[in-house]
């Protein structure tokens, strides 16, 4: 998978990653609604790896996000079977907040999935506190659901089907 944007360049993880994608989950403001705690080195390693055997089991995953004139790993963007769906997400370093990266990345990323992979229904969580994340789902014209309880924490839930984002 590869994907390009004006800014940006999406592809696949590969263990060469690692290293940075241990700074950006190292961070607690990264992670501050995911869980609040910074992921231990071998734990980041590990969320790679299950990233990248999801390409292999699944034919999709969560995918790099690096900018496009440097090559550097910004984050990332994609998707990930779960118990309460097909989950859409994304993660960024703080460097890259509040420039438009995260919904440059989550429309190439949604359009792939949606098209490209005819994924026909896949959801997304975020924290009401979570204001920039819930922009960029509401500006992608995902669907809200409402609150619902997943892993003991309320958060919203959003849905985007094959159907809506074709007649958006």
């Amino acid at each position: 998978m590869h994907l390009e944007t004006e800014r940006l360049v999406i592809n696949a993880f590969s263990p060469s990653d690692k290293k940075v994608w241990r700074t950006i989950e190292a961070s607690a403001e990264v992670r501050k609604y995911i869980d609040g705690q910074p992921l231990r080195p071998k734990d980041a390693d590990a969320y790679i790896d299950e990233i990248i055997e999801s390409y292999r089991t699944n034919g999709f995953g969560r995918y790099a996000v690096r900018h496009r004139e440097n090559g550097l790993l910004m984050g990332m963007c994609g998707f990930r079977a779960t118990s309460y769906g097909l989950d859409f997400g994304y993660r960024y370093a703080p460097g890259y907040w509040g420039q438009g990266y995260g919904f440059e990345a989550a429309k190439a990323v949604l359009d792939y999935g949606l098209n490209t992979l005819k994924l026909d229904r896949v959801v997304a969580l975020a924290f009401k506190a979570n204001s920039a994340s819930i922009q960029i789902l509401e500006n992608l014209n995902f669907e809200p659901l409402g609150p619902v309880v997943i892993e003991g924490e309320t958060v919203e839930k959003y849905e985007m089907t094959q159907s809506t984002w074709q007649n958006r």
